[in-house]
Order: structure tokens, then C-alpha cells, then sequence
């Protein structure tokens, strides 16, 4: 006990210094009780101490309260509460009602409020929850995260606390209530949820000054009706993994983010002039689909949504594609992506008129590869291809080859961790270890 006392003892003067150096304060000294013989001297306020305790984890935090009265009290009123409970362990539940009691018996501010519960779905888990989001919410908390599988919650209940500005709920059940507005709310993130689109409208339509919304693995939604997100102060959308059609009227949005396994069905009403930052993530991973028809798809939404940050696509399969279809498509459409991020791990082979097609379709001024030295090898192989097949050719007589005017290859080096250019010679990069993975980028002209 004491050997772990002494290097907590370290460890607690470690953070003080580093906290103390960050924020400009001089440490004058620090010492510990050990064995109730060396007196302690305290000369960092409680409110520092609660400063410094909230940069740690919560675990953590509650080790340091054993370096001395002060930051045991500190931490008995800590305004960050971070609990992991399974249900399976009821001491685990009776600790953290323990806790929630202090903490509503002293009036104890509340900031912040993490609750992670698993292995639990009964009617006492979820009324000891109750009881713990009164005293959260009676006690001003600002930032509640709620994570408990089939847990019953109405969502515009905690609404009404003025306090709350960040929601982080996930695997909850939405229950509908009144509808009432929450002007504090700025940040709301909802994961493995199930509602309706009436659900989705009234929590957005009540929450007019949300500035971020996140919004992952949700059901509820794969209709053909649009789900519309209209936010006039909404900056930061993330869509992850919901399905359905989607038309965004967002005129300040700063950033975007999209992932689905396919093509997204996304309008953008009103395109913002403050968009700093959107990305779109295809996983398209062993699908079939990915044809001449999809590529002509993709390049068709690339030419008439806004312009792209970055696109991702993670492909573990390379299917031949039918370069005709392409060329009669889409002839005077124009892609904007600044970078194409490419993960590959195809398992039948390697098709240069995918590198074609890929290229294609999107037209990025980067291209960033993700995969072995071999398939990394292919690529730069063929876009020099291209980019010589556009050099020796008549104008006209190959639309896709002809595109590509200049191709620079830069590769990463693991042992100095920085890039460098490749000079191309056929083949350079697997004449060795082909199966190691290795990150290139490709600086492409059109």
C-alpha cells in the first residue's frame, strides 16, 4: 500500500508540474502524508485541484485522493463523473447510488456525467438510472453521455433543464413526449437508436441554436420520404451508417461528414459558403454492385453536389469493368474532390480497368493508397500508363486514358517517418516483402 502511495505520490507530482507549467503557475512545493508521520503541506487551491483532476480519467482521479485531504476533497466533489457499471456486479450499482446519493444530498455541482452500462436490461437497472438522471439533472449537469442497451428515455424530459448543452446517447430507446424547445443544447449525438422521422424533425425543429449534430447506426429511417435537416446554426454533420434519402438545408455548415455503404442519396438544398471541411466514406467492401453503372453513378452525385474534401472508398474486391459504359456516359460532367482515399484488399486479383474507372469517376488532385507494396506497385504502374497513353495519343481517341496529364508518386518511409518521391521503374517496390502493407499518395494532374 505504502510502495503504491509513494508512486502515486510521483506520479501526482508529475501532473502538478506539467499542469502547473501549461497554465503559467509556479509550484512551490508538495508533500504527502505517509504513515501519519510527515505533516502535509497543501499550497494548491481546491478549485486547481479540480482543474487538474478533470484532465484525467475518472479512475484515475479517484487514485489521487489518497495523496491528501485536500485532494480527497477535491475529489469527493469532483464536477466530472465517469461510471462503467455491469449490472451482473451489484456492488457496482450500489457504489455509483452511493456516489449519485452524496453528490444529491450535498448539492454537489455536476458538470459532467458519463454513464456506460452493459450486461443490463431490467426494470431496477433502469429505475436506479431514473434516479441518477434526476440528481445529474437537478444538480446543472452540462455534458451527459447515457449508454444502456433498451433503456427507456423521453429525450425532451431532459430538455427542459436549461443546462444541458451536450447530449451523448447511445442504444437508447426514444420515447415520445411534448415536444418543448432546449435554446442550450449546442451538441447532440445519437448512436444505435431507434426513432421515427417525426422523432427526427421534433428534435431538431426543438433545439433551434444546435451547432453540432451526430447522428450513427441509427433505424427507423430507410423510407423513401426524405429525412430533412434544416438548421440555420447547425456547422458540424456527421452521418454514419443511416440508411434512407437525405436532403440537408444547412447554410452555415463548416464541416460534413458521410459514410454508407453505397452511394449516398444526399441533397444539398442551400450549399454553404462557410464549408470548410466535407468528406464522404464508401464501404463498399465485397459488394457486387460496383460495376460500370455504379462508377457512372458515383461520378454523376461528385458533379452535382458541392465540392469534396475528401472521398474514401474501401474496396476488397476488384471487379473488371466495362470501359465503353463509361465513355458514353457523363461527358461533360466534372468531379470536385480535392483527395481520394483508397483502402485496398482485394482477394481476386487486380483489374486495371478499376484503377480506371476509380480514377475516373472522381478525379482527385490526390490520390492516397492504402495496401500492399505489391497492389501499391499495380497502381503506380498504370497511372503512368495513363498519364504516358495521354501524351502519345491523338486528342479525342481516348476520352478516359486522355484525362491524365501528369502523375507524381510519393511513398512513405516507416524508418525515417517521412515521404519522399518515387522515380518509376515497373515493378521497384515488390522485388521484396510484397505483401507488406505501405502508404503511397499521388499528386494528379487533369
Amino acid at each position: 500500500m505504502f510502495e503504491f502511495a509513494r508512486k502515486l505520490q510521483k506520479r501526482g507530482g508529475e501532473l502538478i508540474s506539467e499542469f502547473c507549467s501549461e497554465i503559467g503557475v509556479e509550484k512551490w512545493g508538495f508533500k504527502v502524508r505517509l504513515h501519519n508521520r510527515t505533516p502535509s503541506i497543501d499550497i494548491l487551491s481546491e478549485c486547481l485541484i479540480h482543474k487538474i483532476l478533470c484532465c484525467l480519467s475518472f479512475k484515475e482521479a479517484t487514485r489521487m485522493s489518497i495523496l491528501s485531504k485536500t485532494w480527497l476533497q477535491a475529489w469527493s466533489t469532483l464536477p466530472n463523473l465517469d461510471f462503467t457499471v455491469d449490472f451482473s456486479k451489484g456492488n457496482d450499482m450500489k457504489i455509483v447510488d452511493d456516489i449519485m446519493g452524496r453528490y444529491r444530498d450535498g448539492k454537489i455541482p455536476i458538470e459532467k456525467f458519463e454513464l456506460l452500462e452493459f450486461d443490463g436490461d431490467s426494470e431496477n437497472l433502469f429505475r436506479m438510472i431514473d434516479k441518477w438522471l434526476d440528481i445529474v439533472l437537478t444538480n446543472g449537469v452540462k455534458d451527459l453521455t447515457i449508454s444502456s442497451y433498451s433503456y427507456p428515455l423521453f429525450i425532451f424530459a431532459i430538455f427542459t433543464v436549461k443546462s444541458v448543452r451536450k447530449l451523448v446517447l447511445e442504444s437508447c430507446t426514444l420515447l415520445p413526449s411534448v415536444v418543448v424547445n432546449c435554446n442550450s443544447l449546442r451538441k447532440l449525438s445519437l448512436s444505435y437508436v431507434r426513432l421515427d422521422e417525426n422523432m427526427l424533425q421534433a428534435l431538431l425543429n426543438s433545439c433551434p441554436l444546435i451547432e453540432s449534430f451526430i447522428f450513427e447506426y441509427c433505424k427507423g429511417l430507410e423510407t423513401m420520404n426524405p429525412q430533412k435537416i434544416k438548421s440555420v446554426s447547425l456547422k458540424f454533420l456527421k452521418i454514419r451508417c443511416c440508411g434512407g434519402i437525405w436532403e440537408i438545408d444547412a447554410p452555415n455548415l463548416v464541416s460534413l461528414k458521410y459514410t454508407w455503404e453505397d452511394i449516398p442519396q444526399l441533397k444539398i438544398v442551400r450549399e454553404s459558403r462557410q464549408l470548410k471541411y466535407s468528406r464522404i466514406v464508401l464501404q463498399c467492401l465485397d459488394s457486387d454492385n460496383v460495376n460500370a453503372a455504379w462508377f457512372c453513378k458515383l461520378r454523376k452525385f461528385l458533379s452535382n453536389s458541392i465540392s469534396w474534401s475528401e472521398v474514401c472508398i474501401e474496396s476488397y474486391r476488384c471487379n473488371d469493368i466495362n470501359i465503353q459504359n463509361l465513355q458514353l456516359d457523363h461527358k461533360d460532367s466534372n468531379p470536385h474532390v480535392d483527395v481520394l482515399n483508397v483502402i485496398i484488399i482485394w482477394k481476386n486479383g487486380e483489374s486495371s480497368t478499376f484503377v480506371d474507372a476509380l480514377v475516373w469517376s472522381c478525379q482527385p488532385r490526390r490520390l492516397n493508397v492504402d495496401s500492399t507494396r505489391e497492389k501499391i506497385t499495380f497502381f503506380i504502374d498504370h497511372l503512368m500508363y495513363m498519364k504516358n497513353s495521354s501524351q502519345s495519343t491523338s486528342h479525342g481517341s481516348t476520352p478516359l486514358l486522355s484525362q491524365l496529364k501528369g502523375v507524381k508518386a510519393y511513398k512513405f518511409d516507416r524508418k525515417k517517418e517521412s515521404w519522399h518521391p518515387v522515380e518509376h521503374k515497373s515493378g521497384e517496390l515488390v522485388t521484396t516483402n510484397s505483401e507488406m502493407w505501405d502508404w503511397c499518395y499521388f499528386l494528379l494532374d487533369w
